[in-house]
Protein backbone atom coordinates (compact mmCIF):
# COMPACT_ATOMS: atom_id res chain seq x y z
CA UNK A 1 0.00 0.00 0.00
CA UNK A 2 2.81 2.44 0.82
CA UNK A 3 4.27 1.85 -2.64
CA UNK A 4 0.89 2.61 -4.23
CA UNK A 5 0.43 5.73 -2.09
CA UNK A 6 3.87 7.06 -2.98
CA UNK A 7 3.39 6.24 -6.63
CA UNK A 8 0.00 7.94 -6.63
CA UNK A 9 1.58 11.19 -5.46
CA UNK A 10 4.50 10.76 -7.83
CA UNK A 11 2.23 10.27 -10.83
CA UNK A 12 0.14 13.31 -9.93
CA UNK A 13 3.24 15.49 -9.48
CA UNK A 14 4.95 14.28 -12.65
CA UNK A 15 1.87 14.70 -14.86
CA UNK A 16 1.08 18.13 -13.47
CA UNK A 17 4.71 19.26 -13.82
CA UNK A 18 4.79 18.03 -17.41
CA UNK A 19 1.60 19.92 -18.25
CA UNK A 20 2.97 23.12 -16.69
CA UNK A 21 6.29 22.73 -18.52
CA UNK A 22 4.74 22.03 -21.91
CA UNK A 23 2.27 24.89 -21.73
CA UNK A 24 3.75 27.71 -19.69
CA UNK A 25 7.48 27.08 -19.90
CA UNK A 26 6.92 26.30 -23.57
CA UNK A 27 5.39 29.76 -24.03
CA UNK A 28 8.37 31.29 -22.22
CA UNK A 29 10.69 29.76 -24.80
CA UNK A 30 8.48 30.43 -27.79
CA UNK A 31 10.10 32.55 -30.45
CA UNK A 32 13.62 31.75 -29.30
CA UNK A 33 15.72 31.87 -32.48
CA UNK A 34 17.88 28.80 -33.08
CA UNK A 35 19.38 27.34 -36.22
CA UNK A 36 20.46 23.73 -36.49
CA UNK A 37 20.67 20.71 -34.25
CA UNK A 38 23.22 22.22 -31.87
CA UNK A 39 21.01 25.19 -31.20
CA UNK A 40 17.91 23.07 -30.77
CA UNK A 41 19.75 20.81 -28.35
CA UNK A 42 20.99 23.75 -26.31
CA UNK A 43 17.52 25.30 -26.24
CA UNK A 44 15.97 21.98 -25.24
CA UNK A 45 18.50 21.61 -22.44
CA UNK A 46 17.68 25.07 -21.12
CA UNK A 47 13.95 24.36 -21.39
CA UNK A 48 14.49 21.14 -19.43
CA UNK A 49 16.42 22.94 -16.68
CA UNK A 50 13.74 25.62 -16.30
CA UNK A 51 11.01 22.97 -16.46
CA UNK A 52 12.73 20.83 -13.82
CA UNK A 53 13.05 23.91 -11.62
CA UNK A 54 9.36 24.70 -12.01
CA UNK A 55 8.58 21.07 -11.16
CA UNK A 56 10.35 21.57 -7.84
CA UNK A 57 8.06 24.51 -7.03
CA UNK A 58 4.97 22.52 -7.97
CA UNK A 59 6.23 19.58 -5.94
CA UNK A 60 6.83 21.68 -2.83
CA UNK A 61 3.30 23.11 -2.78
CA UNK A 62 1.85 19.67 -3.62
CA UNK A 63 3.20 17.92 -0.53
CA UNK A 64 0.43 19.34 1.65
CA UNK A 65 -3.08 19.26 0.22
CA UNK A 66 -4.19 22.37 2.13
CA UNK A 67 -1.29 24.42 0.82
CA UNK A 68 -1.81 23.07 -2.67
CA UNK A 69 -5.52 23.93 -2.79
CA UNK A 70 -4.73 27.52 -1.76
CA UNK A 71 -1.58 28.24 -3.78
CA UNK A 72 -1.97 26.20 -6.95
CA UNK A 73 -5.00 28.05 -8.38
CA UNK A 74 -3.13 31.33 -7.80
CA UNK A 75 0.06 30.04 -9.47
CA UNK A 76 -1.75 28.41 -12.39
CA UNK A 77 -3.95 31.42 -13.13
CA UNK A 78 -1.08 33.90 -12.77
CA UNK A 79 0.99 31.77 -15.14
CA UNK A 80 -1.85 31.80 -17.67
CA UNK A 81 -2.11 35.59 -17.51
CA UNK A 82 1.67 35.91 -17.94
CA UNK A 83 1.55 33.53 -20.91
CA UNK A 84 -1.29 35.52 -22.46
CA UNK A 85 0.71 38.76 -22.40
CA UNK A 86 3.80 36.95 -23.66
CA UNK A 87 1.90 35.53 -26.64
CA UNK A 88 -0.22 38.56 -27.54
CA UNK A 89 2.11 41.46 -26.73
CA UNK A 90 5.57 39.95 -26.19
CA UNK A 91 5.60 41.25 -22.60
CA UNK A 92 7.31 39.71 -19.58
CA UNK A 93 7.02 40.36 -15.87
CA UNK A 94 9.81 42.75 -14.88
CA UNK A 95 10.47 45.03 -11.88
CA UNK A 96 9.85 48.05 -14.10
CA UNK A 97 6.45 46.70 -15.21
CA UNK A 98 5.52 46.18 -11.56
CA UNK A 99 6.57 49.75 -10.80
CA UNK A 100 4.41 51.14 -13.60
CA UNK A 101 1.51 48.96 -12.45
CA UNK A 102 1.79 50.51 -9.00
CA UNK A 103 1.91 54.13 -10.17
CA UNK A 104 -0.69 54.01 -12.97
CA UNK A 105 -4.33 54.44 -12.11
CA UNK A 106 -7.07 51.94 -12.94
CA UNK A 107 -8.14 53.80 -16.08
CA UNK A 108 -4.73 53.14 -17.63
CA UNK A 109 -4.73 49.40 -17.05
CA UNK A 110 -8.35 48.80 -17.96
CA UNK A 111 -7.33 49.36 -21.58
CA UNK A 112 -5.33 46.10 -21.60
CA UNK A 113 -8.02 44.01 -19.90
CA UNK A 114 -9.80 42.41 -22.82
CA UNK A 115 -12.51 39.77 -23.07
CA UNK A 116 -10.02 37.09 -24.28
CA UNK A 117 -7.80 37.82 -21.26
CA UNK A 118 -10.68 37.56 -18.79
CA UNK A 119 -11.99 34.42 -20.49
CA UNK A 120 -8.56 32.79 -20.45
CA UNK A 121 -8.04 33.67 -16.78
CA UNK A 122 -11.46 32.34 -15.74
CA UNK A 123 -11.04 29.17 -17.78
CA UNK A 124 -7.62 28.54 -16.26
CA UNK A 125 -8.95 29.24 -12.77
CA UNK A 126 -11.70 26.64 -13.22
CA UNK A 127 -9.18 24.08 -14.45
CA UNK A 128 -6.87 24.81 -11.53
CA UNK A 129 -9.73 24.41 -9.05
CA UNK A 130 -10.56 21.04 -10.64
CA UNK A 131 -6.91 20.00 -10.31
CA UNK A 132 -6.96 21.14 -6.67
CA UNK A 133 -10.04 18.94 -6.11
CA UNK A 134 -8.17 15.96 -7.59
CA UNK A 135 -5.25 16.60 -5.24
CA UNK A 136 -7.63 16.88 -2.28
CA UNK A 137 -9.79 13.83 -2.91
CA UNK A 138 -7.91 11.49 -5.25
CA UNK A 139 -4.24 11.75 -4.33
CA UNK A 140 -2.80 10.45 -1.10
CA UNK A 141 -0.25 12.44 0.82
CA UNK A 142 3.26 11.09 0.31
CA UNK A 143 4.79 9.09 3.15
CA UNK A 144 7.13 11.16 5.33
CA UNK A 145 6.09 14.41 3.67
CA UNK A 146 8.81 16.41 5.42
CA UNK A 147 11.45 14.44 3.47
CA UNK A 148 9.69 15.25 0.20
CA UNK A 149 9.46 18.90 1.20
CA UNK A 150 13.18 19.04 1.91
CA UNK A 151 14.02 17.37 -1.41
CA UNK A 152 11.83 19.79 -3.35
CA UNK A 153 13.24 22.77 -1.45
CA UNK A 154 16.78 21.64 -2.27
CA UNK A 155 15.73 21.24 -5.90
CA UNK A 156 14.47 24.82 -5.91
CA UNK A 157 17.75 26.15 -4.53
CA UNK A 158 20.09 24.24 -6.87
CA UNK A 159 19.67 26.51 -9.92
CA UNK A 160 19.80 29.60 -7.72
CA UNK A 161 22.60 29.02 -5.22
CA UNK A 162 24.48 25.93 -6.41
CA UNK A 163 24.83 26.04 -10.20
CA UNK A 164 25.51 29.70 -11.00
CA UNK A 165 25.08 29.37 -14.77
CA UNK A 166 21.47 28.19 -14.30
CA UNK A 167 20.33 31.15 -12.22
CA UNK A 168 19.73 33.84 -14.87
CA UNK A 169 17.58 31.78 -17.27
CA UNK A 170 15.61 30.23 -14.38
CA UNK A 171 14.73 33.34 -12.36
CA UNK A 172 13.82 35.28 -15.52
CA UNK A 173 10.99 32.86 -16.25
CA UNK A 174 7.84 31.75 -14.47
CA UNK A 175 7.23 30.60 -11.82
CA UNK A 176 10.50 31.94 -10.35
CA UNK A 177 10.05 35.34 -12.02
CA UNK A 178 6.93 35.97 -9.93
CA UNK A 179 9.09 36.02 -6.81
CA UNK A 180 12.27 37.54 -8.18
CA UNK A 181 10.61 40.35 -10.12
CA UNK A 182 8.77 41.46 -6.99
CA UNK A 183 11.94 41.00 -4.94
CA UNK A 184 13.92 43.18 -7.35
CA UNK A 185 11.11 45.73 -7.36
CA UNK A 186 11.27 45.92 -3.56
CA UNK A 187 15.05 46.39 -3.73
CA UNK A 188 14.56 49.20 -6.23
CA UNK A 189 12.00 50.88 -3.99
CA UNK A 190 14.40 50.58 -1.08
CA UNK A 191 17.17 52.23 -3.10
CA UNK A 192 14.89 55.03 -4.31
CA UNK A 193 13.78 55.75 -0.73
CA UNK A 194 17.34 56.18 0.57
CA UNK A 195 17.98 59.52 2.23
CA UNK A 196 21.10 60.58 0.35
CA UNK A 197 22.33 64.05 1.27
CA UNK A 198 25.65 64.20 -0.59
CA UNK A 199 25.08 67.69 -1.96
CA UNK A 200 22.66 68.99 0.66
CA UNK A 201 25.07 71.75 1.74
CA UNK A 202 26.87 72.11 -1.61
CA UNK A 203 26.09 75.13 -3.74
CA UNK A 204 25.45 74.89 -7.48
CA UNK A 205 24.54 77.69 -9.87
CA UNK A 206 24.49 78.34 -13.60
CA UNK A 207 23.96 81.39 -15.81
CA UNK A 208 20.49 82.02 -17.17
CA UNK A 209 21.66 81.27 -20.70
CA UNK A 210 23.26 77.92 -19.78
CA UNK A 211 22.86 75.28 -22.50
CA UNK A 212 20.52 72.34 -22.63
CA UNK A 213 22.43 69.13 -21.95
CA UNK A 214 21.50 65.70 -23.27
CA UNK A 215 23.60 63.00 -21.64
CA UNK A 216 23.30 59.60 -23.32
CA UNK A 217 24.49 56.36 -21.70
CA UNK A 218 25.23 53.84 -24.43
CA UNK A 219 25.36 50.07 -24.16
CA UNK A 220 28.27 47.75 -25.05
CA UNK A 221 29.71 50.08 -27.69
CA UNK A 222 33.37 49.67 -28.57
CA UNK A 223 35.28 52.65 -29.99
CA UNK A 224 37.23 50.52 -32.48
CA UNK A 225 34.03 49.59 -34.37
CA UNK A 226 33.14 53.19 -35.17
CA UNK A 227 34.13 54.34 -38.64
CA UNK A 228 34.41 57.86 -37.22
CA UNK A 229 37.42 56.42 -35.36
CA UNK A 230 38.87 54.71 -38.45
CA UNK A 231 37.04 51.38 -38.48
CA UNK A 232 37.17 49.84 -41.97
CA UNK A 233 33.37 49.53 -42.23
CA UNK A 234 31.13 52.57 -42.49
CA UNK A 235 29.20 52.19 -39.24
CA UNK A 236 28.75 55.89 -38.38
CA UNK A 237 28.04 57.51 -41.78
CA UNK A 238 25.73 60.24 -40.45
CA UNK A 239 27.86 61.28 -37.49
CA UNK A 240 30.94 61.51 -39.70
CA UNK A 241 29.26 64.14 -41.86
CA UNK A 242 28.77 66.41 -38.84
CA UNK A 243 31.94 68.37 -38.11
CA UNK A 244 30.55 69.31 -34.71
CA UNK A 245 30.87 65.72 -33.49
CA UNK A 246 34.10 65.04 -31.59
CA UNK A 247 34.92 61.40 -30.90
CA UNK A 248 37.16 60.53 -27.96
CA UNK A 249 39.21 57.48 -28.83
CA UNK A 250 40.96 56.71 -25.54
CA UNK A 251 38.25 56.52 -22.90
CA UNK A 252 38.24 53.45 -20.64
CA UNK A 253 36.24 51.95 -17.81
CA UNK A 254 37.07 49.64 -14.93
CA UNK A 255 33.49 48.42 -14.69
CA UNK A 256 32.37 45.76 -17.11
CA UNK A 257 28.61 45.42 -16.80
CA UNK A 258 25.79 47.92 -16.65
CA UNK A 259 24.75 47.45 -13.02
CA UNK A 260 28.17 48.63 -11.86
CA UNK A 261 29.31 50.94 -14.64
CA UNK A 262 26.29 53.27 -14.67
CA UNK A 263 26.58 54.24 -10.97
CA UNK A 264 30.25 55.09 -11.48
CA UNK A 265 29.42 57.19 -14.54
CA UNK A 266 26.76 59.17 -12.68
CA UNK A 267 28.72 59.92 -9.50
CA UNK A 268 31.94 61.61 -8.46
CA UNK A 269 34.91 59.27 -8.30
CA UNK A 270 36.38 59.41 -4.81
CA UNK A 271 39.68 57.48 -4.49
CA UNK A 272 39.49 54.90 -1.72
CA UNK A 273 35.71 55.12 -1.51
CA UNK A 274 34.36 52.53 -3.94
CA UNK A 275 30.93 52.50 -2.29
CA UNK A 276 30.39 56.16 -3.14
CA UNK A 277 28.74 55.18 -6.42
CA UNK A 278 26.03 53.38 -4.46
CA UNK A 279 25.68 55.86 -1.60
CA UNK A 280 26.04 59.32 -3.14
CA UNK A 281 23.76 61.52 -5.17
CA UNK A 282 24.65 62.09 -8.81
CA UNK A 283 25.22 65.21 -10.88
CA UNK A 284 21.43 65.28 -11.41
CA UNK A 285 20.95 66.82 -7.96
CA UNK A 286 23.52 69.51 -8.74
CA UNK A 287 21.71 70.36 -11.97
CA UNK A 288 18.44 70.68 -10.08
CA UNK A 289 20.07 72.97 -7.54
CA UNK A 290 21.35 75.08 -10.42
CA UNK A 291 17.83 75.55 -11.72
CA UNK A 292 17.67 72.92 -14.49
CA UNK A 293 14.66 70.76 -15.24
CA UNK A 294 16.03 67.22 -15.08
CA UNK A 295 14.71 64.07 -16.73
CA UNK A 296 15.71 60.43 -17.07
CA UNK A 297 14.49 58.58 -20.16
CA UNK A 298 15.20 54.87 -19.89
CA UNK A 299 15.18 52.08 -22.44
CA UNK A 300 16.55 49.53 -19.98
CA UNK A 301 15.09 47.84 -16.95
CA UNK A 302 15.38 49.54 -13.57
CA UNK A 303 17.88 47.89 -11.19
CA UNK A 304 18.71 48.70 -7.60
CA UNK A 305 22.27 49.96 -8.23
CA UNK A 306 21.06 52.96 -10.22
CA UNK A 307 17.34 53.14 -9.37
CA UNK A 308 18.05 56.10 -7.08
CA UNK A 309 19.49 58.12 -9.96
CA UNK A 310 16.52 57.34 -12.20
CA UNK A 311 14.21 58.92 -9.61
CA UNK A 312 16.58 61.71 -8.62
CA UNK A 313 15.32 64.17 -11.21
CA UNK A 314 12.03 65.87 -11.98
CA UNK A 315 10.80 63.50 -14.69
CA UNK A 316 11.16 59.75 -15.26
CA UNK A 317 10.03 57.94 -18.39
CA UNK A 318 10.54 54.19 -18.75
CA UNK A 319 10.17 52.76 -22.25
CA UNK A 320 9.70 49.08 -23.05
CA UNK A 321 9.14 48.37 -19.38
CA UNK A 322 8.03 44.78 -19.94
CA UNK A 323 10.85 43.78 -22.28
CA UNK A 324 13.04 40.93 -21.07
CA UNK A 325 16.57 40.12 -22.14
CA UNK A 326 15.06 36.75 -23.10
CA UNK A 327 12.65 38.40 -25.52
CA UNK A 328 13.42 38.77 -29.21
CA UNK A 329 10.98 41.36 -30.54
CA UNK A 330 12.21 44.75 -31.75
CA UNK A 331 13.43 46.96 -28.92
CA UNK A 332 15.08 50.08 -30.33
CA UNK A 333 16.25 53.41 -28.95
CA UNK A 334 14.09 55.40 -31.34
CA UNK A 335 11.28 54.69 -28.86
CA UNK A 336 12.91 57.33 -26.64
CA UNK A 337 12.64 60.14 -29.18
CA UNK A 338 8.96 61.12 -28.67
CA UNK A 339 9.69 61.51 -24.97
CA UNK A 340 12.70 63.69 -25.71
CA UNK A 341 10.41 65.82 -27.89
CA UNK A 342 8.07 66.27 -24.93
CA UNK A 343 10.95 67.38 -22.72
CA UNK A 344 12.31 69.83 -25.28
CA UNK A 345 8.88 71.32 -25.99
CA UNK A 346 8.63 72.54 -22.42
CA UNK A 347 9.20 76.32 -22.40
CA UNK A 348 11.55 76.05 -19.42
CA UNK A 349 14.93 77.22 -20.73
CA UNK A 350 17.51 74.99 -19.06
CA UNK A 351 17.23 71.21 -19.25
CA UNK A 352 19.28 68.14 -18.42
CA UNK A 353 18.04 64.97 -20.07
CA UNK A 354 19.70 61.63 -19.31
CA UNK A 355 18.90 58.94 -21.87
CA UNK A 356 19.78 55.35 -20.97
CA UNK A 357 19.80 53.35 -24.20
CA UNK A 358 19.72 49.65 -25.12
CA UNK A 359 22.29 50.27 -27.87
CA UNK A 360 24.36 47.21 -28.76
CA UNK A 361 23.11 44.82 -26.10
CA UNK A 362 22.73 41.15 -27.00
CA UNK A 363 20.33 39.96 -28.70
CA UNK A 364 21.65 42.30 -31.43
CA UNK A 365 18.89 41.97 -34.10
CA UNK A 366 16.29 43.27 -31.64
CA UNK A 367 18.05 46.61 -31.45
CA UNK A 368 18.12 47.70 -35.07
CA UNK A 369 15.34 47.86 -37.68
CA UNK A 370 15.38 45.44 -40.58
CA UNK A 371 16.20 48.35 -42.87
CA UNK A 372 19.60 48.64 -41.17
CA UNK A 373 20.53 44.98 -41.58
CA UNK A 374 23.33 46.10 -43.89
CA UNK A 375 26.05 43.67 -42.89
CA UNK A 376 25.18 40.03 -43.55
CA UNK A 377 24.94 37.19 -42.70
CA UNK A 378 23.34 38.19 -39.41
CA UNK A 379 23.02 36.12 -36.27
CA UNK A 380 20.10 33.70 -36.54
CA UNK A 381 20.41 31.83 -33.26
CA UNK A 382 20.48 32.88 -29.64
CA UNK A 383 23.00 30.09 -29.00
CA UNK A 384 26.31 31.89 -29.47
CA UNK A 385 28.29 28.67 -29.85
CA UNK A 386 26.52 27.79 -33.10
CA UNK A 387 27.21 31.19 -34.68
CA UNK A 388 30.22 32.27 -36.69
CA UNK A 389 32.32 35.22 -35.66
CA UNK A 390 31.34 36.88 -38.93
CA UNK A 391 27.66 36.71 -38.00
CA UNK A 392 28.31 38.17 -34.55
CA UNK A 393 30.35 41.06 -35.88
CA UNK A 394 27.89 41.76 -38.70
CA UNK A 395 24.92 42.05 -36.36
CA UNK A 396 26.91 44.01 -33.80
CA UNK A 397 27.95 46.50 -36.50
CA UNK A 398 24.31 46.79 -37.56
CA UNK A 399 23.47 47.96 -34.03
CA UNK A 400 26.04 50.72 -34.46
CA UNK A 401 24.28 51.86 -37.62
CA UNK A 402 21.14 52.14 -35.48
CA UNK A 403 23.05 54.13 -32.84
CA UNK A 404 24.41 56.39 -35.57
CA UNK A 405 20.87 57.11 -36.75
CA UNK A 406 19.56 57.55 -33.20
CA UNK A 407 22.28 60.00 -32.15
CA UNK A 408 21.80 61.96 -35.37
CA UNK A 409 18.07 62.16 -34.62
CA UNK A 410 18.87 63.60 -31.18
CA UNK A 411 21.26 66.11 -32.76
CA UNK A 412 18.58 67.23 -35.24
CA UNK A 413 16.34 68.09 -32.30
CA UNK A 414 19.07 70.22 -30.71
CA UNK A 415 20.54 72.01 -33.72
CA UNK A 416 18.64 75.27 -33.26
CA UNK A 417 19.34 75.44 -29.53
CA UNK A 418 22.17 76.35 -27.26
CA UNK A 419 22.85 72.71 -26.54
CA UNK A 420 25.37 69.92 -26.07
CA UNK A 421 25.02 66.16 -26.41
CA UNK A 422 27.41 63.83 -24.58
CA UNK A 423 27.48 60.11 -25.35
CA UNK A 424 29.38 57.53 -23.29
CA UNK A 425 29.09 53.75 -23.45
CA UNK A 426 28.92 51.82 -20.20
CA UNK A 427 31.48 49.20 -21.30
CA UNK A 428 32.74 47.38 -24.37
CA UNK A 429 31.96 43.99 -25.88
CA UNK A 430 33.90 40.85 -26.77
CA UNK A 431 33.48 39.83 -30.41
CA UNK A 432 35.36 36.57 -30.67
CA UNK A 433 38.79 37.61 -29.44
CA UNK A 434 40.35 34.45 -28.00
CA UNK A 435 36.93 32.82 -28.37
CA UNK A 436 35.19 35.28 -26.01
CA UNK A 437 31.86 36.94 -26.70
CA UNK A 438 29.54 39.48 -25.04
CA UNK A 439 30.52 41.03 -21.68
CA UNK A 440 30.69 40.84 -17.84
CA UNK A 441 33.91 38.82 -17.48
CA UNK A 442 37.15 40.79 -17.40
CA UNK A 443 38.65 40.87 -20.89
CA UNK A 444 40.73 43.64 -22.51
CA UNK A 445 38.07 44.36 -25.14
CA UNK A 446 35.57 45.43 -22.48
CA UNK A 447 37.57 48.34 -21.07
CA UNK A 448 37.70 50.82 -24.01
CA UNK A 449 34.36 52.58 -24.49
CA UNK A 450 32.91 54.77 -27.20
CA UNK A 451 32.57 58.43 -26.28
CA UNK A 452 31.37 61.34 -28.44
CA UNK A 453 30.42 64.96 -27.83
CA UNK A 454 28.36 67.16 -30.13
CA UNK A 455 27.84 70.91 -29.69
CA UNK A 456 25.43 73.24 -31.45
CA UNK A 457 26.46 76.35 -33.39
CA UNK A 458 25.08 78.53 -30.60
CA UNK A 459 27.03 76.62 -27.96
CA UNK A 460 30.25 77.04 -29.90
CA UNK A 461 29.55 80.73 -30.38
CA UNK A 462 29.08 81.28 -26.66
CA UNK A 463 31.77 78.92 -25.45
CA UNK A 464 34.52 78.84 -28.12
CA UNK A 465 37.15 77.83 -25.57
CA UNK A 466 35.17 74.71 -24.62
CA UNK A 467 34.64 73.75 -28.24
CA UNK A 468 38.35 74.13 -28.89
CA UNK A 469 39.19 72.06 -25.80
CA UNK A 470 37.05 69.19 -27.08
CA UNK A 471 39.18 68.90 -30.19
CA UNK A 472 42.43 69.06 -28.26
CA UNK A 473 41.25 66.40 -25.81
CA UNK A 474 40.00 63.94 -28.42
CA UNK A 475 43.09 61.73 -28.15
CA UNK A 476 43.80 62.22 -24.44
CA UNK A 477 43.37 59.42 -21.93
CA UNK A 478 40.14 59.64 -19.92
CA UNK A 479 38.14 57.26 -17.78
CA UNK A 480 34.37 57.19 -17.52
CA UNK A 481 34.72 58.99 -14.17
CA UNK A 482 35.46 62.13 -16.20
CA UNK A 483 31.80 62.26 -17.22
CA UNK A 484 30.66 63.63 -13.86
CA UNK A 485 32.88 66.70 -14.23
CA UNK A 486 32.36 66.99 -17.99
CA UNK A 487 28.57 67.19 -17.74
CA UNK A 488 28.74 69.88 -15.08
CA UNK A 489 31.37 71.78 -17.05
CA UNK A 490 29.31 71.56 -20.25
CA UNK A 491 26.43 73.31 -18.48
CA UNK A 492 28.74 75.97 -16.97
CA UNK A 493 27.59 74.97 -13.51
CA UNK A 494 29.61 76.55 -10.75
CA UNK A 495 30.01 74.20 -7.78
CA UNK A 496 32.86 73.31 -5.40
CA UNK A 497 32.74 69.64 -6.40
CA UNK A 498 33.55 70.35 -10.05
CA UNK A 499 37.17 69.64 -10.97
CA UNK A 500 37.63 71.34 -14.35
CA UNK A 501 40.91 69.54 -14.95
CA UNK A 502 39.03 66.26 -15.22
CA UNK A 503 36.56 67.56 -17.82
CA UNK A 504 36.74 66.92 -21.55
CA UNK A 505 35.77 70.59 -21.95
CA UNK A 506 38.91 71.80 -20.15
CA UNK A 507 41.75 73.18 -22.25
CA UNK A 508 44.85 71.11 -21.36
CA UNK A 509 47.11 74.06 -22.21
CA UNK A 510 45.75 76.10 -19.30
Amino acid sequence: MKFLQKRSFLIFWLILSAIYALIFIGVEFSGSPVNGFKGLAALAAQWFIVSASSAMVIGLISVNRWIFCILFPILFTASAIAAYFKITMGLSLTPTLIELTMVNDWSTWVTVISFPLVAAALFTLMISIFIAWIRWSKVDNPPKPWIWAILFAVGIMIPIDVVARFKAPVIARIPYSFFYSFSDWRENRKAVAENRTTYYNISASAPEDAPDVVFIIGESLRPDHLSINGYHRTTTPMLEKDSAVVSFTRVTTDYLYTHVSVPHIMTRNIPGKEDAAYEDQSFITLFRKAGFHTAWLSNQDEVSTYAYFMHEGDTLVQCNSARSMYGYDKWTDTDLLPHLDNILSDPMKRKLTVMHTIGSHWWYPSHYPDSLAVFKPEVDSRIVSELTREQMINSYDNTILATDRFLTSVIKRLEQRNAVMIFISDHGECLGENGNYLHADDYPELHPVACMVWTSDEFRRRYPEKAEALKKNATRDFSTSAMFHSVLDAASISTPVLNPGLSVFHNPDF
